[in-house]
């Protein structure tokens, strides 16, 4: 069993995202919605726009965009905490830093998490031939004067460095700033665009584990060299199915499971932090979304997403000390379980991946049994419906767990022993 870090239950939110802010025509707002899941830490402004946007710029022009302060000030009624990712792009260190007075010294907001820039290793970054190109020495040359500056505001603050999920550049990375750095991030969106598959998606979070357990071996070694007394984090700051372009599957339960699975391999795998993307986004030609909620411009506006559901089912199950679980049966590859006690409360998160089958699972877990509440999650929830009114928790049963537990053909169930 293992205690499973609060700080996996984040979420980016854009500062291009005007629907973050309360809105008259929202049956329900969408702090609430963020409130109700509690995310932990939520990650601003997002994506590839942050190497980019001058923060202090945003601040002073009072536009469309969100800045700073307005959402310091939202985060307050999220009951989370924020994660800043400074401009290194077209930002120096001084920006970055006067960022940190800003917001930890003037406003008192305590914002404890950093990162420097985004995806500066990636062709498709409008800084990689100047940052990315040589591989990371260049980016982790220059990161550590960020940190360096940032720190000499507010020593307390943790700070990432970006990394991939496997190859050379970690190294050369952490090789500049592998003493100062708090943490190293990766992103992961395992299918392309255009190849989505319900059953490599629905696979995806068990893969996670081999790609986690070798960059775990490359940090640690470079925490062992710099004789570090805490070990370099795992922060996993953008995740979600596919990488861009997300087709009609973003939309559909399975999206759910993956989401409601994905949490739990996070927690199995003992990530420290992780932000999923995103709470709004756009529908794209491809008539898919990464946003968990609705936007504006749709006709049920600002509705949640069977993936906004599973995202909360897992939030609330995952909580506590997470135990090892088996199935034993025919058709195990296509079930997942995670459990957890937390204060007295056990909870049993099922995930029934096939297609075709409903499974009658025999619980035999030491102290889990007698009366239990269970709701679920299956296709009915493909159909948005207003506000709140599609919530599984509204539609909860009482079950007997001596019995067998039925679970339905793509399904997620959170079953509860009190």
């Amino acid at each position: 069993n293992s205690n499973i870090s609060k700080n996996i239950f984040g979420i980016n939110a854009a500062l291009w995202d005007g629907d973050l802010l309360d809105n008259p025509k929202f049956k329900v707002q969408t702090r609430d919605f963020v409130r109700r899941v509690n995310h932990g830490i939520i990650r601003y402004p997002g994506g590839l726009r942050a190497d980019d946007d001058h923060w202090k710029e945003i601040l002073d022009n009072k536009d469309w965009m969100i800045d700073t302060d307005e959402f310091l000030e939202w985060l307050k009624k999220t009951g989370s905490k924020a994660m800043f990712t400074v401009n290194f792009g077209s930002g120096t260190e001084q920006e970055a830093a006067a960022w940190v007075k800003h917001a930890n010294i003037d406003k008192k907001a305590g914002v404890k998490y950093w990162e420097i820039g985004d995806e500066v290793f990636g062709n498709w970054h409008p800084y990689y031939e100047k940052y990315g190109k040589d591989g990371g020495t260049i980016y982790g040359k220059r990161a550590r004067k960020f940190i360096e500056a940032m720190k000499r505001v507010d020593p307390s603050i943790k700070v990432a460095v970006v990394g991939v999920l496997d190859g050379a550049w970690n190294d050369n990375v952490l090789k500049e700033t592998g003493d100062i750095a708090d943490g190293i991030i990766i992103h992961h969106f395992p299918q392309h665009f255009g190849e989505e598959n319900d059953f490599a998606m629905l696979s995806a979070p068990q893969e996670l584990a081999q790609a986690i357990l070798r960059l775990r071996k490359v940090v640690d070694k470079w925490s062992d060299r710099y004789n570090k007394d805490k070990k370099i984090e795992l922060w996993l700051t953008e995740w979600n199915s596919v990488d861009f372009n997300p087709g009609p599957q973003t939309l559909s339960v399975e999206q759910g499971l993956f989401v409601a699975d994905y949490l739990g391999m996070l927690a199995t795998l003992r990530i420290d932090n992780a932000q999923y993307w995103d709470v709004h986004n756009d529908l794209t030609e491809e008539r898919g979304d990464y946003g968990y909620l609705t936007r504006s411009a749709e006709p049920c506006m600002n509705c949640p997403r069977p993936s906004y559901w599973a995202f909360r089912m897992a939030s609330d199950a995952l909580r506590g000390k997470l135990y090892k679980t088996e199935i034993r049966g025919d058709n195990d590859s296509f079930l997942t379980t995670y459990y957890t006690i937390n204060d007295g409360k056990k909870s049993l998160l099922v995930i029934n991946k096939s297609p075709y089958s409903d499974y009658d699972l025999k619980i035999d877990i030491p102290g889990f049994r007698g009366r239990a509440t269970i709701q679920t999650l299956d296709k009915t929830y493909e159909i948005l419906k207003e506000g709140w009114a599609n919530d599984p928790s509204k539609k909860t049963k009482t079950v007997d767990v001596s019995e067998p537990i039925r679970v339905g053909k793509r399904s997620l169930s959170l079953i509860t022993v009190e």
